[in-house]
């Protein structure tokens, strides 16, 4: 993102044209920063290790299919997200089943299609398999995600990693989920898996977490030795420019010390290699005192709201800075509806932001409240949009309902 000619763009797309062909709020997304940041990873792991995309960052079928192509897998947390990259056609030895509350359909659905690993979050999930499983008379396999119990710096909603978090096994029911796969011969512990949280740029965390997880592999005494250690994702970006984090070389090659050889790794990025590649252009409804209302909202783009998130956020046309200070608020009825209430410029009405760094967890989080239609999406490729998401319509967004004759 820079200015040319006093005009922001993108990969040599000024925003402004694609307001003017796709109106406003819309997503962008860089097919370049995508595939840069894909290559961080590629170019540091083993060629027996694997790097599996967070579909919950993300989950738009075009750039998962540009991901796949790049040789990644991916991290599904749900039903749904397994059934978006089965559509795609995803190699399903690449993808891996984390999350919480897996259903009886969703575990019978990943058994059924072979895939990697069900990353295992409860002694109540596991049981449910082994019913699966000698229903299907069919083989799983899994990894175990255990609670490392390390509470990483980082805003309380994004914490996975704690003892009071409800992700992973207990350690005090490791030994009872040892002796439920010791007992089933259709169930093959490939690995085990865990995950400390989102937004980390400190990565004594990490090395903590990958030291108590190598001490439980230790003590597993299974006949076969694990394949692999699944160090789940949450690595932090840059929203500004001074921002200080762990880049994605320096962290794979840290993980990739601390682990011995013979342990393949999985590593779970989403907001790394997403996050920094996408951007969400809104325009100035009303400007009243010191607040500019804009058309995005936070149906569309929740992370300030819910996270207390900041995001860089720019005029397409190149300002000064004013004395004082604005508040860019939504138009949501909800006070919690803003981005930035120390925003430096001063805008009239119709004039376009572009807020950064909102390529994860902006989409796939956005909403109908207000009943506010849904952006489009659209990806810049060889200095060309393509539209990747049509805006949503009215009628589309009704479909659904159904018998009001």
């Amino acid at each position: 993102m820079e200015y040319i000619n006093n005009r922001l763009s993108l990969d040599g797309v000024f925003f402004d044209d694609i307001s003017s062909k796709h109106s406003t709020p819309t997503y962008v997304y860089s097919q370049n920063e995508i595939l840069s940041n894909i290559n961080s990873y590629k170019i540091n792991i083993n060629s027996s290790d694997l790097v599996c995309f967070s579909v919950k960052s993300s989950n738009n079928l075009h750039i998962l299919k540009l991901i796949s192509s790049q040789g990644l897998g991916f991290d599904v947390v749900s039903g749904g997200e397994l059934n978006k990259v089965l559509y795609i056609n995803a190699d399903t030895n690449k993808i891996v089943f984390s999350g919480v509350g897996k259903t009886k359909q969703d575990l019978t659905n990943a058994i059924k299609n072979k895939i990697k690993s069900i990353n295992v979050e409860s002694l109540s999930e596991l049981k449910l398999i082994a019913k699966i499983v000698n229903k299907l008379n069919a083989s799983a396999n899994i990894a175990l995600r255990l609670n490392p119990e390390i509470k990483s710096k980082t805003h309380p909603y994004l914490e996975t990693g704690s003892s009071e978090s409800k992700f992973g096994i207990p350690k005090s029911d490791l030994g009872k989920c040892i002796k439920i796969i010791k007992n089933q011969n259709k169930i093959n512990l490939k690995g085990l898996a865990f995950h400390i949280g989102s937004e980390i740029n400190d990565f004594s965390y990490f090395k903590r977490a990958i030291n108590f997880m190598l001490d439980q592999i230790k003590l597993l005494n299974m006949d076969k030795p694990i394949e692999f250690l699944d160090v789940g994702g949450g690595l932090a970006i840059k929203y500004f420019k001074n921002d200080k984090t762990l880049c994605i070389e320096e962290f794979v090659r840290k993980v990739r010390r601390l682990v011995p050889n013979d342990i393949n790794l999985i590593f779970e990025p989403g907001k790394s290699v997403i996050g920094n590649a996408g951007y969400l252009i809104s325009k100035v409804l009303y400007k009243k005192k010191n607040i500019l209302i804009v058309d995005a909202g936070m149906s569309d783009h929740i992370r300030t709201p819910l996270y207390g998130a900041k995001h860089n956020i720019l005029p397409t046309r190149k300002k000064s800075k004013s004395k004082n200070k604005f508040t860019l608020a939504g138009p949501i009825c909800e006070s919690a509806d803003y981005f930035d209430k120390n925003f430096p410029h001063s805008l009239e009405e119709g004039e376009l932001i572009v807020i950064g760094s909102s390529g994860a967890y902006g989409f796939s989080m956005s909403s109908n409240y207000n009943a506010r239609l849904k952006p489009p999406e659209v990806l810049i490729l060889n200095k060309k949009i393509k539209l990747i998401r049509k805006r949503e319509t009215f009628d589309d967004y009704i479909h659904e309902e159904i018998g009001l004759d």
